[in-house]
């Protein structure tokens, strides 16, 4: 509803302003008139009409034989521009009226019309006739002007059928881009299909398919109405980054500028950050501001850093991320170990309250620019009378209202009895059972549908990892595995709706180019539960900050050049309750201070560094940064940075960088001392360059009375030399070997606790057309020392590989492409959930409760062809696997004719052949061996110990004249294993298919295509699901084409098989017999028709089996009559009809109609 709403109003207000850019923007005023003067024949008819489209009341001047005529002597018609003199007046036939006034400047036409009479003169006639002359057609450039790109399309139609009401479809999508006038430029993209359909985050750029917007452009200001995303820094604090639907104004006159911003926002902004695993590329899950799982991140929004450093998003670059499941998985690429210290920022929505934002700032400069002065304010909430996905009870909100700010008092039970059937039993799904914890009693909660037991029905919330009792097995299923041992607990936690406001004030002074003073203050006000007036005292909050800033500028003495030196200092102070709307500090911020320890206070931050760029040399340029920093943080905590960055390079030849940073913090009796240290360099000796580079960190922490190290200690060193090589034979490649050792306390003393070692190789060739290929390996190896295996760490390895090639032959005897990649990672097993879609739309049909339980099973959905209204979709479980994760496929296509040439008896047969071959293997498994997996062991795949997720395909074709249309064969052999593990058990699946096909024309008009198969069809599900079989069919299909003219074709088909399914007890066997008669007729590029009758007859051996969908194709035992008639027809270039009509009778059942028509309009 909010689509229509907003799609209606976008409209509205694109049509005003499309009718302002064709006209004046403003009332009337003088600036806006011009003065005409219009002569006029004096006519017998009395009747004078003024040229322009109005006139100005009280600004006509009329002249006659050289004089001024008086209102007496004439009337005039301000609406119609018409003036007709008295008839008192004297004049002549062969007199001219001069009429003078003034009019507003309109771009409007005195008479618009469709055709026009013209008077020519006739040749043959020899005299005067008039000619109808149409205007230019309507079209698109008409309506729209000539300066404006367009595209899109309009959607009219209707369904309806037998077991349907009477359906109107109606759409639009339209995209404009081009000038309105002058001065006034429009960019829109409308649409009144509701689409929420989130896009892949697989990526670098992303399609945001449901985004409506209409963006005005003036020189001066610009409007933004829908969908838009507001990006605007002003001062360190004001920075906001928000995706919103609603209004967005921005304007800029000379030095001043500003905007504003009203609108709902799409989601809340959060951040988490946490370490990688070692052999985990993820999927590593992300959650909400109080824990929550079941959030949907914004598309788009996300900013990932891996050790400060910010990622790209795509499977050929850093990571990709799912949307809705709120997951993030890195690639090959970014090597994720335990040491990987992973931030990600992120827009989210819980669907729990409508969001309003509302922002506005502006800004202006003074003075040549030397002074700047800027605000903002915005205001970001929840609107607590707007719930969305939830439902709020009046007792809920006395809960809310007496919790104050703390949400772990905002909650209540989720436990509820079970509501009585229509015979009054209670049916619930979980039963209560009593226990003794701790020499305490309690009581759980079992999970055991169907049982007499079972009264109750239990809604779970996540409280975090080991702050619940339960863990989830499933959706809707959920086990007691102890105290504070699981991650859910039987309770609801109630949202509490928020409401932030940000205000800033910055002001820039700059004496010279290179010199800048800017000082900013800004106040916060963080109201964390509207329901409530408790707890109010906290709410605001402030911060300020000043800083200094000298560019590098030249130091000189005596004549003599010394270099360059740069000076920055600031100050900052921020209040404990100050809030932002946003990350304002660098992503590592927490880590350069070494804030981990310290408690909630006011914070004071001193930072002052000194850059020296002494003169540059042909040996290359040096630059050295000394940086010290000063923080405190309320009464006990303080920490001292200093650091030195010294860089010496010479472009594309060498660079050294080092980097030393040491941090000294006190908090209470707490001390801690971290060294880090960090190089990087290479140097290149032409196509090869050697580089080096290494991290070196030492932390040790201790109580200040003591000697004994704390556990947040840690001590490593981490190098990396390798060696690069550029063009080398057309070959770009690298060569990185990986080392690092690792020290944490162990007893107070620091004590090695592993080595890794690895290596990344880099290969890249496309010199040629004919072929290019990338290879990408990175191994890792981490080996525990004893003393650690001791506490139950364990060896592991880490395995990341991408190659892709691609390649032909010169003469096309050959073309093919490989692909390869392999990575560890962690898996969930997939539950089957089904959904509910509107009939007909979905590809299954609930049968009911057939086991009287309480909960829809899989053994109780049925696929089906027609009128199914239930969809499958596959949710991740919460356990996740270690896994390693392979996928690999091949593909090889070979002409035979232009391997072997020859011209002979053998060159003949072969000339005739050709084949192509693909395989593809996806194995996603725990086995623990991993060199099993990357090798291609097939001995150790589709292994149901081991294996989550796995498939194995093969095809391979053999043609004989393949491009014949008189002639041609096709020999095709398949075969495809595969091994699902679900929440509901494993499946594993095996088909295989051999079938011949031939190809052939009897005359010029009439061809046939034949096929003959043979099928085999295996599945062996879980007891929960209906859908094991063992299924062998062999068929044959003939199918005849009549083609009397090039427009028209005539077919008819035959097809006759056997199936039996060998998974029941006594098997069953099913007979089809089937027969199908088509016209096609096409128009010539303006549309084309097609009519078919199928007749479909099944009979069976037994009808005590039940019949699996694969079986029977969809169709039901006995006579099965489809009817279809599908017809579209082109009108011009722009539209589109079409019309759909299905009937069908299967077996016994009536007869269903179903029609769909449908005109499409195109820009």
């Amino acid at each position: 509803m909010k689509k229509e709403i907003i799609f209606s109003l976008c409209i509205i207000f694109f049509s005003a302003l499309w009718l302002q850019g064709q006209s004046t923007r403003t009332p009337y005023k003088d600036g806006n008139a011009i003065s005409l003067v219009d002569s006029l024949q004096i006519n017998l008819d009395n009747f004078y009409r003024i040229r322009s489209t109005n006139i100005i009341p009280g600004t006509v001047n009329i002249l006659l034989k050289g004089k001024n005529l008086s209102a007496q002597d004439y009337k005039i018609n301000y609406a119609l521009g018409t003036i007709s003199l008295s008839d008192s007046l004297p004049y002549s036939i062969f007199d001219t009226l001069f009429v003078a006034y003034r009019s507003v400047k309109l771009s409007l036409q005195k008479e618009y019309q469709r055709r026009q009479l013209v008077v020519k003169y006739d040749e043959l006639g020899k005299d005067t006739i008039r000619v109808l002359r149409l205007n230019k057609p309507l079209d698109t450039e008409s309506i729209f002007g000539n300066t404006i790109e367009k595209s899109g399309s309009i959607i009219r139609g209707f369904t309806v059928g037998t077991n349907k009401d009477l359906t109107l479809q109606s759409g639009l999508r339209l995209q404009l881009a081009g000038k309105l006038s002058d001065d006034i430029e429009v960019v829109a993209a409308l649409t009144d299909e509701n689409t929420p359909i989130q896009p892949e985050g697989n990526t670098e750029r992303l399609d945001e398919l449901d985004k409506v917007f209409i963006q005005i452009k003036h020189k001066n200001a610009s409007a933004t109405f829908g969908d838009y995303e507001v990006q605007k820094k002003i001062g360190e604090f004001g920075i906001i980054n928000r995706k919103l639907q609603g209004l967005l104004g921005e304007f800029k006159f000379g030095n001043t500028e500003g905007y504003f911003a009203v609108a709902n926002a799409k989601g809340k902004f959060n951040s988490n950050a946490f370490n990688g695993q070692d052999g985990v590329q993820g999927p590593y899950r992300l959650s909400g501001q109080n824990n929550e799982r079941d959030i949907i991140i914004i598309a788009g929004s996300e900013k990932v850093f891996v050790n400060g450093e910010e990622l790209k998003r795509g499977e050929r670059n850093d990571y990709t991320i799912d949307y809705s499941n709120s997951q993030i998985i890195f690639t090959p690429q970014r090597l994720i170990t335990s040491a990987s210290r992973i931030a990600i920022d992120f827009e989210y929505s819980d669907r729990r309250f409508a969001r309003n934002f509302f922002a506005a700032g502006a800004g202006t400069q003074f003075f040549n620019d030397k002074i700047k002065i800027a605000f903002q304010f915005i205001r970001e909430g929840d609107d607590q009378n707007s719930p969305i996905d939830i439902s709020l009870s009046d007792a809920d909100k006395k809960v809310l209202a007496s919790a104050g700010d703390r949400k772990d008092f905002a909650v209540k039970s989720g436990v509820s009895l079970a509501e009585p059937d229509s015979v009054g039993q209670l049916k619930g799904l979980y039963e209560k059972k009593d226990s003794v914890v701790h020499n305490q009693p309690y009581s759980y909660y079992l999970y055991n549908p169907g049982s007499d037991s079972a009264l109750y029905n239990v809604s779970f919330s996540y409280a975090g990892e080991y702050q619940g009792d339960y863990v989830r097995e499933s959706l809707g299923q959920y086990r007691f595995v102890g105290k504070n041992l699981g991650g859910y607990l039987p309770q609801i936690f109630l949202p509490l709706p928020e409401l932030k406001q940000f205000g800033n004030l910055f002001f820039q002074y700059n004496p010279t180019q290179d010199i800048a003073i800017q000082v900013e203050f800004a106040g916060s006000s963080w109201d964390r539960n509207r329901f409530s007036t408790l707890d109010e005292k906290d709410n605001l909050g402030l911060a300020r900050n000043l800083s200094f800033k000298m560019n590098p500028l030249k130091l000189q003495f005596g004549g003599v050049h010394f270099g360059k030196i740069g000076f920055s200092f600031r100050e900052r102070f921020i209040q404990d309750r100050f809030t932002s709307l946003e990350r304002f500090d660098k992503v590592e911020f927490a880590r350069d201070y070494n804030t981990s320890s310290s408690s909630q206070g006011n914070e004071k931050l001193r930072e002052a560094s000194l850059i020296l760029q002494p003169v540059e040399s042909p040996f290359g340029g040096l630059q050295s940064i000394f940086s010290y920093g000063s923080l405190k943080k309320g009464t006990d905590f303080s920490s001292d940075r200093f650091t030195n960055q010294t860089d010496f390079t010479k472009e594309k030849e060498f660079q050294f960088k080092y980097k030393i940073d040491y941090v000294h913090t006190k908090n209470g009796s707490l001390s801690s001392n971290w060294l880090r240290q960090e190089g990087t360099s290479f140097y290149s000796f032409g196509s090869i360059k050697p580089v080096f580079d290494f991290i070196s960190e030492k932390k040790l922490d201790k109580i200040s009375s003591g000697d004994s190290l704390l556990s947040s200690s840690l001590q490593y060193f981490e190098g990396n030399p390798g060696i690069n090589f550029a063009k080398f034979f057309g070959v770009d490649a690298s060569i990185k070997y990986l080392f690092r050792t690792d020290y944490l306390p162990l007893a107070g003393v620091m004590q090695k606790e592993s080595n890794s070692y690895g290596q990344i190789f880099d290969l890249s060739y496309s010199e040629k057309r004919e072929i290019s290929s990338q290879l990408r390996v990175t191994v890792q190896n981490k080996k525990y020392s004893d003393v650690y295996k001791l506490k139950g760490q364990l060896d592991n390895q880490t395995i990341l590989v991408r190659s892709q090639t691609r390649f032909s032959t010169t003469d096309n005897a050959a073309n093919g492409d490989l692909y390869y990649e392999v990575q560890t990672q962690k898996t969930a097993k997939l539950q089957k959930v089904f959904v509910k879609v509107e009939k007909g739309n979905g590809n299954y049909l609930y049968l009911g409760d057939l086991n009287n339980n309480g909960v829809a099973e899989e053994n109780e959905f049925v696929p089906v062809v027609y009128d199914g209204d239930f969809i499958i979709v596959n949710i991740p479980t919460d356990q996740l696997y270690p896994v390693i994760d392979l996928k690999s496929s091949a593909r090889l296509k070979l002409n035979y004719e232009n391997i072997y040439s020859a011209k002979n008896f053998l060159g003949t047969i072969v000339k005739a052949l050709s084949s192509e071959s693909y395989g593809r293997i996806e194995e996603n498994s725990q086995e623990t061996d991993l060199k099993k997996i990357y090798l291609l062991k097939l001995s150790s795949y589709l292994n149901e110990k081991n294996t989550v997720r796995g498939s194995q395909y093969f095809q391979q074709d053999f043609f004989v004249f393949e491009n014949s249309s008189e002639l041609s064969f096709r020999l095709r052999y398949s075969q495809r294993r595969s091994l699902n593990q679900f929440s509901g058990g494993a499946e594993k699946g095996f088909s295989k298919e051999r079938s011949v096909r031939i190809k052939f024309k009897l005359l010029q008009e009439i061809g046939n295509q034949t096929d003959l198969e043979n099928k085999i069809d295996n599945l062996i599900a879980g007891v929960s699901s209906n859908r094991s079989r063992a299924i062998e069919s062999n068929g044959i299909t003939t199918d005849f084409s009549y083609r009397p003219e090039r427009n028209i074709e005539v077919g008819f088909k035959i097809k006759t098989s056997k199936s039996s399914d060998y998974y029941p007890a006594t098997p069953t066997e099913i007979f089809t017999n089937g027969q199908t008669v088509r016209l096609n007729i096409s128009f010539s590029g303006y549309g084309r028709f097609r009519f078919e009758v199928e007749r479909n007859e099944l009979t069976t051996n037994t009808f005590a089996n039940y019949l699996p969908f694969e079986l029977t194709a969809g169709n039901v035992i006995g006579k099965n009559y489809l009817w279809r008639m599908f017809f579209d027809y082109r009108f011009g270039t722009n539209i589109l009809s079409t019309a759909n009509y299905d009937g069908r009778k299967l077996g016994g059942g009536k007869i269903v109609h179903t029609a769909r028509v449908e005109v499409r309009a195109f820009f």
